[in-house]
């Protein structure tokens, strides 16, 4: 038998509950209208940072801003554009959609950027974008270090690099073997081939480039390589290293 008294305690949980669903939906809202979208580009190539709200009337200001502190393009109604900034000279351009167009990027130019729009009541609107500016993957340099060259049993440590910071490294063998068990730094094989190629992959977001080593009988590698040295060892982020037991006898 229900009583009043829990008939109404039973209603203020339920709307408590609805309460704090219809907050937790306002907050990710927000969130999800708020939160900084993704741009990235190429060093010595062209972004655009458009901002994705629209208004059927032009807004009265408009400025950009890196970082929330440092002005580098703004326009005012029908005014000239104005860019403050010397860093970015000669190489920003506003549109009148309200598009930034950055020319000539560089790694630095990496950052967070936010563009205030401001209508004509004076209500301001402010979007935040993340610009990420990438280099092109070059031509990895790839070698091989032979551990051991006994007829028998070739090991061998194969090393790629390209001496950039936040890239993948994927090794590929080009044969029906597929490489053993272990992380991607260290890979362990035993076979009996008298051939093999391994290409080392390597990508950022923007590009990727590949290299490879020849395996001949017994222990002997050949492989394309880049001209440019490597000012640190091959470890981490600036290279990758596989570990390789080739074992057997040749069938004649």
């Amino acid at each position: 038998i229900s009583t009043p008294g829990v008939g109404r305690r039973l209603a203020e949980k339920m709307a408590m509950g609805l309460t704090a669903a219809l907050l937790f939906l306002f907050i990710m809202k927000a969130w999800a209208q708020h939160g900084p979208s993704q741009v990235v580009g190429v060093v010595h190539e062209v972004a655009y940072l458009s901002p994705s709200l629209k208004s059927q009337k032009p807004f009265t200001q408009i400025h950009w801003r890196r970082n929330n502190s440092v002005k580098i393009a703004s326009r005012k109604s029908r005014e000239e554009v104005q860019y403050p900034n010397s860093i970015y000279r000669e190489r920003l351009e506003l549109f009148p959609n309200n598009t930034l167009k950055i020319s000539h990027l560089q790694k630095n130019d990496s950052s967070m950027y936010q563009v205030y729009l401001e209508d004509e009541v004076g209500k301001e609107h402010i979007e935040s974008i993340l610009l990420t500016v990438y280099d092109l993957v070059p031509k990895p340099t790839v070698n091989a270090k032979v551990i051991s060259a006994d007829p028998e049993l070739c090991e061998a440590i194969l090393e790629c690099s390209v001496g950039l910071e936040g890239v993948t490294y994927k090794w590929i063998p080009h044969s029906k073997f597929p490489l053993g068990s272990g992380g991607a730094s260290e890979q362990r094989v035993a076979f009996n081939p008298s051939m093999g190629t391994y290409t080392c992959q390597v990508s950022n977001p923007v590009s990727s480039n590949n290299a490879s080593l020849t395996y001949r009988h017994p222990c002997s590698w050949t492989g394309t390589a880049h001209s440019a040295r490597m000012g640190q060892q091959n470890s981490g982020g600036m290279g990758c290293k596989v570990a390789l037991a080739l074992g057997g006898s040749l069938e004649q």
